[in-house]
């Protein structure tokens, strides 16, 4: 996998750092987990400065929320005043590691749980992580109705269409459009697919 050359300062890098910390908590702790948004983005396609991250994590017994927002605390601030009431409405537990913001989003749909169990093992900064397949991503980002999110959209597919697994990503695209009404997910794709 190529690095990014915002990455490349290693430990000196604060979000680098920050990862480190949260990368070794969450082996230690066996949580399955993976890395996406801005991160994954730098490495499937767009590289752009991102300033925090973010993460989805399968929570299943022993480990519930309330387990995570006691036990992070050996490494993170935690951000929300009731962060239990916060985790529960949202399914997301803000927290800030070494000065770095990390949205800690707790995995409850099926694609969710599949997407983190289909991430792979990369090396990157210096650092071995789990990162959210490319498709994956993706997928995260067509619910999105903001500009930015579809311009990542098409350059990573541009970037790494000789990689897709097409059928997987124009599935979860249908089931998209189907369940949001958003007939586009899909059609857009689809032609950016063709003509990658």
């Amino acid at each position: 996998m190529k690095k990014n050359a915002k990455f490349q300062s290693g430990r000196k890098n604060p979000l680098i750092k920050a990862l480190g910390i949260l990368i070794q908590w969450l082996d230690s702790a066996q949580i399955e987990y993976m890395i996406f948004g801005g991160i994954a983005n730098s490495v499937y396609g767009n590289p752009r400065q991102t300033f925090d991250i973010d993460l989805k994590v399968i929570l299943e017994p022993p480990r519930t929320t309330r387990w995570l927002i006691k036990n992070v605390q050996a490494i993170a601030a935690i951000l929300p005043d009731r962060p239990r009431d916060f985790l529960d409405q949202t399914h997301v537990l803000p927290v800030q590691i070494a000065g770095v913001g990390v949205d800690i989003v707790q995995a409850i749909l099926p694609f969710e749980i599949e997407a983190i169990r289909r991430s792979v093992q990369i090396q990157y900064a210096g650092l071995e992580f789990r990162l959210c397949t490319v498709e994956d991503l993706i997928i995260h980002k067509v619910v999105s109705e903001r500009p930015k999110d579809w311009d990542d959209v098409r350059t990573i597919i541009r970037q790494q269409a000789h990689r897709l697994d097409r059928r997987y990503l124009l599935q979860h695209c249908r089931d998209l459009s189907q369940l949001l009404a958003r007939p586009e997910i899909l059609n857009t794709i689809e032609r950016w697919l063709d003509e990658a």
